[in-house]
């Protein structure tokens, strides 16, 4: 069998072209030329260079097999070479064209050829033959390499952390329940693709869209609901879902509208809620069959009413309407006129709706009547609901949802603004101050694109995003290239004051993505991509510490020129406390309550359930300075004076501190490590790994202790000592108090790997 591919040789006479054009230095028929290979986005460290030979590029065979996972072997009298792969062994001879693959004999269109005590082969034979895609680029001399990403997601950190996670990995749908100390992965489907929803308020179901396909979009999609054990998974509706499906902020209900399950564009014209109760939905009907196109809709913050976009029609201009749950409609924006003049440019419809907290503000893209431009740039409006008029222009963004992101207390909106379809290049955070006039601060930086902005829980501590360096060389070349599509993309903290400060670091070949912040505002979680489809979940204090690996082999697309979206992760934080510093004061509007004046902003206290001694403290610290620690919720209030807190404890500002946690000793108790400390809401235990220029990045989490025995305020925390032999120089405790924060840590006084296991009891004989 003669095995040769024409990409490879005919891409080379397309570089031939530019280099009789001058574009770069002639290589030669048989020149290095500058080659470079990537396997999953990282170059290959080549000793002998890669060369073109008659139109094909050759590589060292044991740099590139190796990093494909393979074995080599070298056979000095007889000039073999053998690469034994998981599934594949090959044969091959320095200076003959003939191979073997799994003892099946084949020719190659070049020999294999031996420079400078190195054997190079064809990099597409080999990288194939192991079970790699490969993809040349012509102009750029880069040779790229994919392999398959890995087929089951594992959980990393066995330790629980109190979120529930959806993510996919291979098309599919996983749950993760992180409070059960080493609880694995759950795979929720097996079949088609899917989208994930999000969670519902309470966090029990999970809703989702799927395919019945396994090609992304291909067809229609359905819409399911899912426990969130993984159990109880049920389709909501026997038609398709036309665009979306979204929860109710306060119940768990669903509002979306369907279509018809053949071919083509056939939208029903209608609007459903589905109330999911007892393992069953209860499907109602706010807009009926053949009633209106609605081209988008987004729940009102209180959960009672929807806002509807209504396109622009012959008959009708364009309309944004509100919709309540007992179908009363009133209009909030009618903009243009009626009719659709062909030749003009107009705005058809709204679409992206983002309410903010309080409601008093929705914000808005204007999509116009061509698909084409829609795609470069869409028109960012607000509308105000207290003073209705013409609504505020933002600017021009892309139609994604998670590039705007509204302040707690309603009064800011952070946005990626900039335009064309690309998003790893000129986007750049932005954000509005509506109380202030609708001033607009842009937050970028020159050569920097940034996306996915998510505003901490307190309205003036700012804003987190992703920001990395412009980058567009994906661009013409997707197929089997793997690397990250913005290369050392961080997770920033945009401050108001207008210092910007990276979050997390890592390899300069990764990317951060999604970030998620806890509803205490301490903690972090984000996915780290080391390929373009594939990463894992990471959490990291942010008030400092190393970043944990929750769960690794995550996978799904790059999106709409690098928009990653629809999104892989959605969390749902078990511990939904916040806390809210300001002064406690007694209004007597709409009758008499307590309210919680911020710096920017009221909230309504209201004691939360099942803590009484809250609605002590609210009376007992009113007019003073206080932290109030709780539940901000989206529910109704008759008060109507910001948003609702459910009080669980007051503490007065400067006073009645909380008592300091911190570590006492660490020390051994075989079998176990044994820590001790006052205060300690979690201890972990870490390992400083053997090696060179290690830095606090490089620390390996070996798990999290457990609590055995508290007595008169000492607490006594035990961890089991590992079996095998540790490679690490030294071990530490590290702890942390009630809300999230580091109490420092605290080292095993043994240094060095072999004291370190002598004393252990884990050294190999």
């Amino acid at each position: 069998m003669h095995y040769a591919k024409e990409p490879f040789k005919s891409l080379v006479l397309l570089a031939l072209f530019f280099l009789l054009a001058g574009f770069f230095p002639a290589p030669g028929l048989a020149g290095t030329g500058g080659i470079t290979i990537f396997v999953d986005g990282q170059e290959l460290n080549l000793e002998e260079p890669a060369i073109i030979q008659d139109g094909y590029v050759l590589a060292p065979v044991r740099a590139l097999a190796e990093a494909l996972q393979a074995r080599v072997t070298w056979n000095e009298g007889t000039n073999e070479v053998i690469i034994t792969g998981p599934q594949t062994t090959i044969k091959m001879v320095a200076g003959s064209k003939d191979v073997y693959k799994n003892e099946e004999r084949l020719s190659l269109s070049v020999p294999v050829q031996v420079r400078n005590g190195r054997v190079l082969a064809p990099a597409r034979f080999l990288a194939e033959s192991l079970g790699a895609g490969v993809s040349w680029n012509a102009l750029t001399l880069t040779v790229a390499i994919t392999t398959p990403p890995p087929a089951v997601p594992e959980r990393v950190y066995a330790a629980p952390f109190p979120a529930r996670v959806a993510f996919t990995a291979n098309n599919h749908l996983w749950l993760l329940d992180g409070s059960q100390a080493g609880a694995g992965p759950v795979q929720v489907t097996k079949d088609g693709a899917v989208q994930i929803l999000g969670w519902s308020p309470d966090g029990q179901w999970l809703a989702y869209l799927q395919w019945e396909t396994p090609e992304f979009r291909a067809g229609k999609p359905y819409l399911w609901v899912v426990r969130a054990d993984g159990s109880g998974a049920f389709q909501v509706d026997q038609r398709p879902v036309l665009a979306k499906a979204s929860w109710s902020p306060v119940a768990s209900i669903l509002a979306y509208s369907t279509q018809g399950p053949g071919g083509g564009y056939a939208p029903d014209m209608n609007l459903k809620l589905a109330a999911i109760e007892s393992g069953q939905a209860r499907v109602t009907t706010l807009i009926p069959d053949k009633g209106e196109l609605v081209e988008d809709f987004s729940w009102a913050p209180d959960g009672q009413s929807l806002a509807v976009s209504l396109p622009r029609t012959q008959d009708e201009p364009l309309r944004i309407d509100r919709l309540t749950l007992k179908g009363e409609r009133s209009n909030l924006l009618t903009l243009g006129e009626a009719g659709t003049p062909i030749g003009e440019v107009y705005p058809s419809f709204a679409y992206g709706f983002s309410w903010s907290p309080g409601g008093r503000y929705l914000a808005y893209h204007l999509h116009p009547n061509s698909a084409s431009l829609a795609a470069d740039a869409v028109d960012l409006q607000v509308l105000d609901l207290e003073q209705p008029g013409k609504p505020l222009d933002l600017g021009v963004t892309l139609n994604y949802s998670g590039w705007l992101a509204w302040s707690p207390d309603g009064s800011r909106l952070a946005y990626i603004r900039g335009s064309g379809r690309d998003a790893t290049i000129g986007k750049r955070l932005t954000i509005v101050d509506l109380e202030a006039g609708g001033k607009s601060t842009d937050y970028g930086q020159a050569g920097q694109v940034d996306t996915m902005p998510v505003w901490l829980p307190a309205a003036d501590s700012g804003v987190l995003y992703c920001r990395g360096p412009e980058n567009k060389y994906w661009e013409g070349n997707q197929l089997n290239d793997a690397r990250v599509l913005v290369p050392g993309q961080r997770i920033w903290w945009q401050k108001l004051d207008g210092e910007a400060v990276p979050v997390t670091s890592g390899p300069a070949g990764t990317a951060d993505y999604y970030p998620s912040v806890s509803p205490d505002g301490q903690n972090l979680t984000y996915l780290r991509l080391d390929r373009r489809d594939s990463g894992s979940l990471y959490r990291q204090p942010l008030a400092g510490g190393p970043a944990v690996e929750l769960v690794r082999n995550l996978n799904g697309s790059p999106g709409y020129y690098g928009n990653y979206y629809p999104a892989w992760i959605s969390i749902y934080y078990l511990d939904q406390t916040t806390r809210v510093s300001g002064k406690i004061v007694v209004s007597d509007v709409e009758g008499r309550h307590y309210e919680l004046e911020t710096a920017r902003g009221r909230l309504v206290l209201v004691p939360d359930k099942g803590y009484p001694v809250a609605a002590q403290d609210l009376e007992k610290y009113a007019g003073r300075e206080v932290i109030v620690a709780g539940v901000i919720t989206g529910e109704p209030s008759m008060y109507m004076r910001g948003p609702l807190l459910r009080v669980r404890s007051v503490t007065p500002a400067g006073g009645i501190p909380a008592p300091a946690a911190r570590l006492t000793s660490f020390t051994i108790a075989r079998p176990n490590l044994v820590v001790k400390g006052q205060h300690l809401a979690r201890v972990e235990i870490w390992a400083i790994p053997t090696g060179t220029g290690i830095t606090e990045k490089d620390y390996t989490l070996l798990g999290q202790a457990g609590k055995q025995a508290e007595t008169g305020g000492e607490q006594v925390w035990i961890f089991p000592i590992p079996k095998e032999t540790i490679l690490a120089t030294a071990l530490f405790a590290r702890g942390y108090d009630e809300q999230g924060r580091d109490a420092g840590k605290i080292s095993l006084p043994v240094e060095g790997v072999t004291a370190l296991n002598e004393t252990l009891g884990t050294a190999s004989h």
